[in-house]
């Protein structure tokens, strides 16, 4: 006993028919080829114009990262005397930062060199980077400016504490060290952020560092090249 199910209850085939009837009419291999080659070309175009957006959008984050990457260490070096081998490390350091916290590395750079010019230590700059995420974190102010906040502190100006946290305002006043007033700060906000990390917000938010670094790894390899082109580019657009 045989049974039948209906799968395709109503096909038009009028559109196959018509490319099929207006294939067979061409005369030669070549016009047969022309007419399959002029099928394929606007997909094919559209599909090439799509990966060379996102390979230059991806070449461009590289470029700005490398030139973000330049402007640290030379602010370490200045300002903390950072050897090649310690900016090599910051930069591993604020990588993994990013990717577990969730910040943009283009944000804790400049923090990092804020903190590097007031404190004039790269490892207390480091340390200072973590307590400005954490008080950023959980105070919901940009992290540049938290940064900057406790950049002058290092430096002996409290007056910006005063807006991280309502306690600071009394400390200043009795008289606090500063490893006092750091202590206070890193009790308050301490773990802000690898409690926020583990939240779901916090963890697409990493996803989305993880992301972003995978891009600039692709520009990062295609920076060569581009930099070969360059010279032509160049001379086209003083042409154009």
């Amino acid at each position: 006993m045989s049974i039948r199910i209906p799968i395709i209850t109503d096909y038009d085939g009028k559109g196959l028919d018509k490319a099929v009837k207006e294939f067979e009419s061409l005369k030669t291999s070549g016009e047969k080829a022309q007419f399959a080659i002029k099928k394929a070309a606007v997909p094919a175009a559209l599909a090439v114009a799509g990966l060379g957006a996102a390979l230059f959008d991806c070449t461009k984050g590289a470029m700005e990262d490398e030139a973000a990457q330049a402007e640290l260490a030379r602010t370490l070096s200045i300002s903390t005397s950072a050897t090649d081998a310690q900016v090599k490390a910051t930069e591993d350091f604020i990588s993994k930062m990013s990717l577990a916290s969730g910040t943009a590395d283009d944000e804790l750079r400049p923090a990092l060199a804020s903190l590097a010019r007031g404190t004039k230590d790269l490892k207390q700059a480091q340390e200072g980077l973590s307590l400005a995420q954490d008080i950023a974190t959980a105070t919901g102010k940009p992290l540049g400016d938290v940064a900057d906040a406790l950049s002058k502190a290092y430096a002996g100006n409290y007056k910006g504490l005063k807006a991280l946290s309502p306690e600071m305002a009394g400390l200043i006043k009795d008289g606090a060290d500063l490893n006092t007033i750091m202590d206070v700060l890193g009790g308050t906000f301490g773990g802000a952020t690898a409690t926020a990390a583990g939240t779901a917000e916090g963890q697409m938010k990493r996803f989305g560092i993880a992301i972003s670094e995978a891009k600039e790894n692709i520009g990062a390899a295609l920076i060569p090249a581009l930099e070969k082109m360059m010279p032509i580019l160049l001379a086209f657009g003083k042409w154009a």
